[in-house]
């Protein structure tokens, strides 16, 4: 193979053309003509250097077909992006089986330096997005001055693709499968892609507005109920194509069930003003939020492992993941908008059964002092004993008061001299057991006492640990990571409440993620952006992506 590159390399020295000389020519003496942009530059400099600066696309038809056909894939380009098929155009009337390369030399030659600006552009793009990262990363960091918000996101930054990777490619004659090659997290990435297609061609569909005539049930009749059902069959709800009379039928009672599910509406098996309003939402709110997450992934790992936990924030759920497909599923209560659970990676490497909660600091004086303030015996109450310091054992909780924290109430006083920890029982913050994957930020899943907030819609109710529904399902799925002798004693401890810790015998990735767009079961379902990240992302687009600015639109003539 590497022969056979070699000489086709060596002939392609030998044969020259008045194309190679004007490309020569504009490569050596006119850089201007290639971009604006100094790296830009370079980097076509560097990618035409590599195939001695003869052209890499005029001529060989095959890669030249597969690049044109990825700029307009939205798999690659969902944002449909020009990435200079404008500027290609205008020359590709010059393509054809009788092309003279001593001919429109000049004209070749921009043609061929704007198919690799855009084979650039988009690989780029794929890997990158045309999000300015570093601008979603200041409007983060300026939470905590504007709103005393803590808000972490530690993202995958990637870096464009090499030239050696380009040319790689370029050699090998295979554009897409490098293209495919770049897009990170392929399963997520494609089921986004499909929700993109699914709903810009709704878009294309007349869609009338529903108009709200009166709260329904099933087996009412009502004459809106066909445009409900209408409605519901476009959006894949309502299987039944056939079904649109204006009887509100067990049929529409499971489309609005699986509607309801895909906005965590309330399911009260009722359509009401909500319901209606959801429906009437304009359809761009729903491609820009799949948008929106596909600019996500770029900064989320390129591939999760084979078997790791997955908790999306904005769904409120944990995965337990094994080879692309979800094992275990379960709600998880999350952190509140002004304390966000961060965004991160790690590894879970141990559980702890009946544990103790040592409360941190900031929650000692944003909660903890408010709480002993309007009862006394808050602590004794909620099992909650006090030492003086972090090493100290001795047990001063038997007149504490409040006015012994009130000192410390302001950061800028320093560090609490106490340490406030709950001892395990059933009224225990933790419940009877949590999963460790130590990081900065101390936060880990766990069980908890307070079992109802399951039941509502929005679960951010923690100060940014996950909660999880389903804690000691977990763990039965955990089992094959532990000893055979830790696995004997669980049941015995989980009848006491002594405290124990366990070891895996291996280290379980986690990540938590923040997915607001995402399919299950072949539908496609939406989340509220709860942390506003979204909204962020879509204030960070970067202007004027890979376009021509006006100094280069004058050098076309």
């Amino acid at each position: 193979m590497r022969l056979v590159i070699f000489l086709s390399l060596m002939l392609s020295i030998l044969y020259s053309t008045e194309l190679d000389t004007q490309l020569n020519k504009t490569l050596n003496n006119q850089p201007y003509q290639l971009s604006q942009d100094i790296k830009e530059q370079k980097k076509i400099k560097s990618l035409y250097q590599k195939n001695h600066n003869k052209p890499l696309w005029i001529g060989h038809a095959r890669n030249l077909n597969a690049l044109r056909e990825a700029l307009q894939n939205p798999t690659f380009n969902y944002k449909y992006k020009d990435f200079y098929q404008g500027q290609i155009e205008q020359y590709s009337y010059l393509l054809h089986n009788q092309m003279d390369l001593n001919q429109n030399a000049n004209e070749l030659a921009k043609l061929d330096i704007y198919l690799t600006r855009a084979y650039i552009a988009l690989a780029d793009f794929i890997v990158l997005s045309d999000i300015d990262w570093d601008m979603v990363q200041s409007k983060l960091a300026a939470l905590k001055e504007t709103k005393d918000i803590t808000a972490n996101w530690e993202m995958v930054r990637k870096h464009a693709p090499s030239t050696s990777k380009l040319f790689s490619a370029i050699i090998k004659e295979d554009i897409l499968g490098f293209l495919h090659s770049l897009t990170p997290l392929p399963k997520l990435h494609n089921d986004l892609i499909e929700a993109l297609n699914f709903y810009q061609n709704l878009s294309t569909q007349p869609l009338p507005r529903i108009k709200y005539g009166k709260d329904l049930r099933l087996g009412d009749r009502y004459l809106y109920i066909q445009d409900i059902k209408r409605r519901l069959i476009l959006t894949g709800d309502l299987y039944n194509k056939n079904n649109t009379s204006d009887l509100f039928d067990e049929e529409l009672k499971q489309a609005l069930y699986s509607y309801k599910d895909r906005y965590k509406l309330a399911q009260n098996g009722i359509i009401d003003k909500i319901t209606v309003y959801y429906l009437n939402k304009p359809i761009h709110l729903k491609t820009q939020s799949i948008i929106t997450n596909l600019d996500k992934l770029r900064v989320f790992p390129n591939r999760f492992p084979k078997e790791y936990i997955r908790v999306n924030l904005a769904d409120f759920s944990t995965d337990y993941m094994k080879n692309g497909k979800s094992i275990l599923h379960m709600s998880t209560v999350v952190g509140r908008d002004v304390r966000p659970t961060p965004i991160f990676s790690s590894y879970m490497t141990y559980l702890v059964l009946n544990p103790t909660w040592n409360i941190p600091e900031n929650l000692v004086r944003r909660d903890l002092i408010i709480a002993l303030g309007e009862d006394p015996t808050y602590l004794k109450e909620h099992n909650i004993h006090v030492f003086k310091g972090w090493k100290s054992k001795k047990d001063i909780t038997d007149g504490f008061t409040v006015d012994m924290l009130l000192p410390y109430q302001d950061p800028k006083k320093g560090h609490i001299p106490y340490r406030f920890v709950q001892y395990p029982g059933d009224d225990n913050a933790l419940g009877r057991i949590k999963f460790m994957f130590p990081n900065k930020y101390s936060v880990y899943l766990h069980d908890t006492d307070n079992k109802s907030l399951f039941q509502r819609r929005y679960l951010v109710y923690s100060s940014g640990c996950m909660r999880l529904e389903k804690p000691f399902q977990l763990l039965e799925v955990l089992k094959s990571r532990l000893r055979a002798r830790d696995i004997a004693q669980i049941d015995k401890y989980r009848n006491t409440l002594k405290t124990k810790t366990i070891n895996f015998t291996k280290k379980l990735p986690v990540h938590t993620t923040y997915f607001t767009v995402f399919k299950r079961d072949g539908l496609v379902y939406f989340r509220k952006d709860i942390y506003e990240y979204d909204k962020f992302i879509e204030e960070s687009q970067i202007k004027n992506y890979s376009q021509l600015n006006p100094v280069e639109e004058n050098l076309l003539y």
